[in-house]
């Protein structure tokens, strides 16, 4: 696998992991006894059947596959935080100087993602169609700001922003 495969792959997860089912489980078809996997719906816990499980599965794969999303999720958890280490040392080793925060270009990128659609949607209110127009929108408003600019340029902004993207991190390893 080379790094440009693996990027794309992992960026292509992250996305699609913001979209799936928070959590999936293991039930039994009432008719024929059959294995399935079903995505469990976080608000009411009802479950819906998404797959069935040939006999040849085995106990691991079976398991891999009813525990994806969290799995998935715990991995991309200890990614971010890995990540935020190496940039750590790397400012506490001297390294050179990271650039300015750009928030605003990050926001505008954020508001154009699915999962932070959805994201204000459940937990701000967002109201549908989902737009990038109407979560820059929201966003702003949750912000208090006129202007995404104000993101670079105002410190108290900035920690507002970062606030909320936490937030939106929480929301999507927990749903």
């Amino acid at each position: 696998m080379n790094m440009d495969f693996a990027k794309k792959t992992y960026l292509d997860a992250r996305h699609l992991l913001g979209l799936a089912s928070d959590e999936w489980c293991e039930s039994y078809e009432i008719e024929s006894g059959r294995p399935e996997i079903c995505a469990k719906e976080a608000m009411t816990g009802e479950v819906e059947p998404i797959a069935l499980l040939l006999p040849a599965c085995g106990y691991e794969d079976r398991r891999i596959m009813t525990h994806a999303p969290t799995y998935m999720r715990a991995m991309d958890f200890l990614l971010q935080h890995a990540f935020r280490e190496i940039r750590e040392l790397r400012q506490k080793l001297g390294a050179k100087a990271p650039e300015p925060k750009q928030y605003a270009a990050e926001c505008a990128m954020k508001c154009g993602e699915p999962a932070f659609l959805k994201f204000l949607e459940e937990s701000h209110g967002l109201q549908r169609p989902l737009t990038k127009d109407r979560a820059a929108t929201k966003v702003r408003s949750i912000l208090n700001i006129k202007s995404r600019r104000e993101l670079d340029s105002d410190q108290n902004a900035a920690a507002r922003w970062r606030s909320l993207v936490n937030a939106f991190d929480a929301w999507r390893r927990h749903g």
